[in-house]
């Protein structure tokens, strides 16, 4: 595998600046009905092939000819039966590394355009391929605390004078040491247009949901669900998914939030713990001090806290796996029924990762995506780990082809030979020709038996139904509350109502009172003697009225 500063550096367009198998074809404009504050319609490289196998260089020199403006960029959203799917790309940060031989390596992304070019699945047939605008610290403010972005700004002046009283106080409050390759979040210099492109894009993919102009929106760059609102952990310095979902909740009731991570979801859960709009369901490998050790099968003081955990043991392989998510999944949306779904799809849970030991396939995951997208909610689709550069573009591009509808059966068995990267991934393939799919390695990968997992299964089954028996019970007892809640208001209104009706025709209720009196008082005055009787009469009257 090669490292991020072997792999060849495409340029916005997506073509590499040096030699490479094949070139991506120039951006285009895309015209969305976003607000101009929320994207700019700056488009990667798309291709009109239908196909899902490569063209030859000639048929794809002639796609390059073609005109931008001949192309339209809505032609997927205007096909019936098809998800309107929106993809966000930012090729400018691709290049930033952590640090030196640091395991998080943004250039992973820019492997997966790549390859989601050479498939053909960047096509304006098929999605939107957008460029968000970077997020603002106002906009991240909403969860982080304004003094850590103001760390992460000044991130510059920091790593310019690491020794400094300053620099050194803000190192160790928020957990960010300068140029650690040890440590999970070093600081660097470009750590600001990072974090701020990945929870821009984040928002921009809640945002394209809540307006209705996509499905289906994707943002492989971010995911990153262990940020705390006032320090860095586990490689993830703000957390863009947190800020997806509370931008969501302006407009849904519930949202559930997916963890297919092989670590535990810990920065989401905690943002929502105890909130009953949110659920989080995260399946993860647990046990032997797995960071971050959080997890673990719920409580009973914890029961009532709307996180779902699946913990996992080392080596779950493929069936207990999917096994384990299609039993969570099917209670979670029973009890809960989200209105939105925002997965988090790291692909550090393959085989062959440099962390996780769970011994998934790429068929598996995959399957799990498929999954949550059946439910035909509004999807949010955002990255996460997965410390394999190359066996992470091979996850996130089947999971792009799974969004568009597209079955194992109708991509190619084996990577484009056209790929920029092909070369990369045939070292790690020799002799064979690299696959698309992530297999097991038998002499490597030995997953547990299928017994020993039904074990693990079961009591996920006891917690789960316990949960959900719980998560029902606050659910109902939350539903009588808002129930009685507009009973008590409509009550009220109802009575407001009375009043001022009863306060306008008080006034023409006086009037008759009076005419009435003054009639009675004629009468009496004729008939003569009858004064005292007339005044009985009014009295009685008034008393009646």
């Amino acid at each position: 595998m090669s490292s991020p500063e072997q792999l060849p550096a495409l340029s916005a367009g997506g073509s590499p600046s040096s030699g490479g198998a094949s070139s991506h074809h120039s951006p285009h404009e895309a015209s969305l009905p976003f607000p101009a504050s929320a994207i700019t319609g700056d488009a990667s490289a798309e291709s009109p092939r239908a196909s899902s196998v490569p063209p030859s260089s000639t048929a794809s020199e002639e796609s390059a000819a073609t005109s931008p403006l001949e192309r339209k960029p809505d032609a997927a959203a205007s096909r019936p039966g098809r998800r309107k799917v929106v993809y966000f790309v930012d090729h400018s940060v691709t290049a930033i590394a952590y640090a030196e031989g640091h395991l998080m390596r943004p250039s992973r992304v820019r492997a997966l355009h790549a390859l989601v070019h050479s498939l053909g699945l960047d096509s304006a047939e098929y999605m939107t391929v957008c460029h968000a605008r970077p997020a603002t610290a106002e906009e991240m403010g909403a969860f982080h605390r304004s003094a850590y972005l103001e760390c992460l700004r000044q991130a510059p002046v920091i790593c310019g004078n690491p020794l400094d009283e300053i620099s050194l106080a803000f190192q160790k409050e928020f957990d960010v040491p300068f140029a650690s390759q040890n440590g999970d979040c070093p600081l660097f210099p470009e750590v600001w247009a990072l974090v701020s492109s990945q929870a821009g894009a984040s928002l921009a993919c809640a945002e394209a949901l809540v307006r209705g102009d996509a499905t289906v929106a994707m943002n492989w760059a971010g995911g990153m669900h262990h940020a705390a609102a006032a320090h860095a952990s586990g490689f993830c310095f703000v957390n863009d998914i947190v800020l997806c979902i509370r931008r969501l909740l302006r407009h849904y009731q519930r949202v559930l939030y997916v963890d297919l991570d092989v670590h535990h979801g810990d920065g989401v859960e905690g943002a929502f713990y105890g909130n009953h709009r949110v659920m989080t369901l995260s399946l993860h490998q647990f046990g032997n001090g797995f960071f971050p050790g959080t997890g673990d099968y719920p409580t009973r003081e914890t029961a009532d806290s709307f996180a779902i955990n699946v913990p996992l043991p080392t080596r779950t392989g493929d069936a207990a796996y999917l096994l384990s998510f299609r039993t969570a999944l099917s209670s979670v949306v029973q009890c809960f029924d989200p209105e939105a779904m925002v997965v988090q799809c790291g692909a550090d849970t393959i085989a062959g990762d440099l962390i996780g030991r769970l011994c998934v396939t790429t068929l598996a995951h995959t399957q799990c995506v498929a999954d949550v997208l059946s439910l035909e909610r509004p999807t949010v689709l955002l990255g996460g780990g997965g410390y394999h550069v190359f066996h992470t573009a091979r996850c996130w591009a089947i999971h792009t082809a799974t969004a568009l509808g597209r079955t194992a059966a109708q991509l190619p068995l084996y990577i484009p030979r056209t790929d920029p990267y092909y070369m990369d991934y045939r070292r790690e393939c020799t002799p064979k020709r690299p696959t698309l799919h992530v297999f097991l390695d038998p002499d490597v990968d030995d997953p547990l038996p299928l017994g020993d997992s039904l074990a693990f299964w079961r009591q996920l089954c006891r917690s789960i139904q316990w949960q959900m028996r719980t998560a029902r019970l606050v659910r109902q007892g939350f539903s009588r509350t808002v129930q009685l809640c507009r009973q008590r208001r409509a009550a009220l209104l109802r009575q407001f109502a009375t009043q001022e009706a009863g306060r306008d025709s008080g006034i023409g209720v006086s009037a008759s009172k009076r005419q009435r009196s003054a009639n009675v008082t004629d009468r009496d005055a004729k008939e003569g003697g009858g004064g005292q009787s007339g005044l009985g009469v009014m009295v009685a009257e008034e008393e009646c009225t």
